[in-house]
């Protein structure tokens, strides 16, 4: 995350004490690795875990499983107002020596996306199909992290479409039998470094696949898409107790009419990014902001009464993907909410790098 957006959220958290009762939705935390400093990007020391899950259970957030995840998409029960999912993604050793024994202590249900390919490995610092086993026994949801954890949201170089969805297919498929061989398929799948685009997305729901998770922060409540899920990561070692208070505190941001649609972009610029708040009288005029991943904060052009917000760029992307986010301060709480969108270059120019 860029500077500017980083100092733009401390300035966020300092009124969430003001916070009144947050709307209902769940918060999906992601985690990866486990007191392994040497990865500070990715890592979560055990000490600082256990004083997040004690926050969780002091502040009276319920830890939900996902199979009660499930049930709140499919509309079987209201969003509770603190409600939390845990999921961690890859097959680190760290996961099973350091994180799972605390989860077990706690009796906290929790999801592991596994990529499969490392499992059959032997390397050190990964886990064995024994290890997941028996999480999975203890309680644990295994889903599908594809088999080798590739950038799946882009076309590799110099593959046509027809390749880039056969070589995606395949990848998915591949991690799917595995799982099922081992009675271990969910039906969850988590994309690698949060990439996904229509082509993937189409792939695996084709595949049977129920729940798809992202990397595009935000709430989940009963308007999200079950193919798009957001999560919120909670890694680094800047990831403080204020910090992790506020990613509880993100709610959903309801928004329709987004253009350009997400996945690979038709042109590089596009003519603009837009899209409508779906209840613009309950945030703030002042309080809408927009965010381009390499840009960081961008100038945009907000309508309080339509709820349409327009950001033209001038300039063409150079990153193969970027986030668009854009966040909203509710009148009457004090609520921040937060969507967020996925997009890559044209299909074109990324095949030819």
């Amino acid at each position: 995350m860029s500077e500017v957006l980083k100092r733009f959220f401390l300035c966020l958290l300092l009124v969430t004490s003001v916070f009144a009762e947050r709307p209902g939705y769940v918060t999906v935390l992601l985690y990866h690795r486990f007191d392994e400093p040497q990865y500070p990007t990715t890592n979560t020391q055990v000490e600082v875990f256990r004083e997040q899950l004690d926050y969780l259970s002091s502040e009276g957030y319920k830890v939900i499983s996902a199979e009660e995840f499930q049930r709140l998409l499919e509309g079987e029960e209201p969003f509770p107002q603190k409600a939390v999912l845990i999921t961690i993604d890859d097959s680190y050793r760290s996961i099973y020596d350091n994180a799972f024994p605390v989860l077990q202590e706690y009796g906290y249900p929790f999801v592991m996306f596994t990529n499969v390919s490392p499992l059959y490995s032997d390397l050190p610092g990964f886990m064995s199909w024994e290890m997941v086993e028996e999480m999975h026994r203890a309680g644990a949801t295994i889903g599908s992290h594809t088999y080798y954890h590739p950038r799946i949201g882009r076309p590799q170089k110099g593959q046509d479409r027809e390749a880039y969805t056969a070589w995606v297919r395949k990848d998915l498929k591949r991690a799917q039998k595995a799982l099922r061989d081992h009675g271990l398929d969910s039906g969850l799948l988590a994309f690698p470094y949060g990439e996904h685009n229509r082509v993937v997305v189409e792939a695996a729901k084709e595949l049977g696949y129920k729940l798809l998770f992202t990397q595009d922060e935000g709430g989940v409540d009963e308007q999200t898409d079950p193919l798009l899920i957001p999560r919120v990561a909670i890694v680094g070692a800047n990831m403080t107790m204020e910090r992790f208070a506020f990613k509880l505190n993100l709610a959903p941001l309801h928004v329709a009419d987004v253009i350009p649609e997400s996945g690979f972009l038709k042109k590089n610029p596009p003519a603009e990014f837009s899209l409508r708040l779906k209840e613009p009288e309950r945030y703030r005029p002042g309080g809408i902001n927009a965010f381009i991943s390499e840009w960081d904060r961008v100038e945009t052009v907000y309508d309080p009464q339509t709820g349409r917000l327009i950001f033209r760029p001038e300039n063409p992307l150079t990153r193969p993907f970027n986030r668009l986010i854009v966040t909203a301060r509710e009148r009457e709480s004090g609520h921040f909410s937060m969507f967020s969108r996925l997009y890559f270059r044209p299909f074109d120019e990324l095949t030819g790098e």
